[in-house]
């Protein structure tokens, strides 16, 4: 009788700590490469995308857990873009992307929804990443609510070094800078 209770308590302190049970994002991003039909057919998949249908890789480039800070501005069509900071290891993702896939696409998608697409034409070394178009305000609003903005991040002196810029990259470290 005591051993069941003993397990049911320790279990529910195991799950209480578990890192998936984290609240859920108001704002999914995912940036897909472009894929091609010679590719598996588990590894692809077709989204359309302005009456066009584009082969996409089913892992993405980067999520939003990469996202440190971001800089929202108005696009041309009345929405809003983002500029998207990312950590190092979002850096790095979308630094070979751009170097391994010159000439094809990369798609964003917010909340599984295609907002906008690029074309790669030249290699991006520092971590920053644009959504040009496609997000309404509300969604700037609860992105304002996860990230701090990247000029706020620049203020704050995350750097101890004027050779490295050292940006939050565990999610620790990207709670504490959105707090301060």
């Amino acid at each position: 009788m005591r051993f069941p209770l003993l397990l049911v308590v320790a279990l529910a302190g195991l799950l209480s700590s578990c890192s998936t049970f984290d609240k859920d994002p108001k704002v999914l991003i995912t940036v897909f490469a472009q894929g091609n039909d010679m590719d598996s057919p588990k590894t692809i998949f077709r989204r359309t995308i302005e009456g066009r249908t584009m082969v996409l890789k089913v892992i993405p480039e980067f999520t939003h857990k990469s996202i440190v800070a971001i800089h929202p501005f108005p696009a041309a069509d009345g929405t809003n873009g983002v500029a998207l900071k990312l950590d190092f290891k979002g850096t790095n993702a979308l630094e070979i992307v751009t170097r391994m896939r010159q000439g094809e696409m990369l798609v964003s998608m917010v909340n599984a929804a295609v907002v906008d697409y690029v074309s790669i034409d030249s290699v991006i070394t520092d971590g920053v990443f644009t959504i040009w178009r496609g997000l309404p305000d509300e969604l700037i609003a609860a992105m304002d609510e996860e990230y701090p903005r990247i000029n706020e991040l620049k203020a704050a002196g995350e750097s101890a070094s004027d050779m490295l810029e050292m940006l939050p990259s565990t999610s620790t470290a990207k709670r504490q800078a959105r707090k301060r």
